[in-house]
């Protein structure tokens, strides 16, 4: 038992290296995954309303999930158009340790996106980060839940224009109604319920409890315990979708 899940790991581990090599670590990747997120954040920003803590906690959320989303939303397409999908499934892998070493990768790129904004972030905000280790955390659960989001997307879509409408028909509201732009208090009752159901308010508040709170919360541990689930969730519909569409 041990031995298989040791051996899928590695297969997975080998998926998500062909992918971050391929897909992943380009110019103009990064280019997206930064220049986005930080001109949908300073629109609101100038406003001088955004409290310090979501300046690193709201873009953080927003860089990972833009960065991921973008390329995982288009991968699967790619390879099923040119063939290498059906090359990998010739392998001795399963279809969930395919989907998982897609949505490695995109954990991977989230970490370095993610690293690469941190520093600019403090000294914009003012603010530091209570616990660095936490906020480690958040940022590879947020990275793996939309990635695995992405890869949903990627496996649903027939070709690439289709992936990326859906992409934004997802990551827009998601923008707009986690807590970054609009406080969640400001949401009027009857819709208090829409943003919980969303993953990326679990991910802007995690990684705003690690920037305020030195310690763990019981807030923090619900959000990490939702974007676990979301994480389950999209892989094994993920796995579904691509099952029904290959077989």
């Amino acid at each position: 038992m041990v031995n298989d899940f040791l051996e899928n790991l590695s297969r997975a581990l080998y998926i998500a290296e062909k992918d971050a090599k391929v897909y992943y670590f380009r110019a103009p990747n990064f280019t997206y995954g930064l220049l986005m997120p930080i001109s949908l954040f300073f629109a609101f920003a100038l406003t001088g309303q955004v409290h310090p803590a979501i300046i690193v906690s709201g873009l953080t959320a927003l860089a990972i999930m833009f960065g991921t989303t973008s390329i995982e939303a288009v991968a699967v397409v790619l390879e099923k158009q040119t063939g290498t999908f059906e090359r990998l499934l010739a392998a001795p892998v399963s279809f969930f340790t395919l989907i998982l070493g897609k949505a490695i990768a995109g954990v991977f790129f989230g970490l370095v996106l993610s690293a690469g904004m941190i520093i600019p972030l403090i000294v914009l905000s003012g603010t530091g980060i209570a616990n660095p280790v936490l906020f480690f955390v958040s940022v590879v659960f947020a990275s793996l839940t939309f990635s695995a989001l992405g890869v949903l997307v990627s496996a649903y879509a027939k070709w690439v224009p289709e992936a990326q409408m859906l992409d934004n028909f997802l990551r827009f509201p998601m923008a707009f109604l986690s807590g970054i732009f609009l406080p969640l208090t400001a949401i009027p009752s009857q819709l208090q319920f829409i943003p919980r159901l969303l993953p990326l308010t679990y991910a802007v508040e995690a990684l705003e409890v690690s920037v305020m709170h030195p310690g763990l919360t019981g807030t923090y541990l619900i959000d990490i315990f939702a974007m676990a689930f979301f994480s389950i969730l999209f892989l094994a519909l993920g796995v579904r979708v691509l099952q029904r569409k290959t077989m």
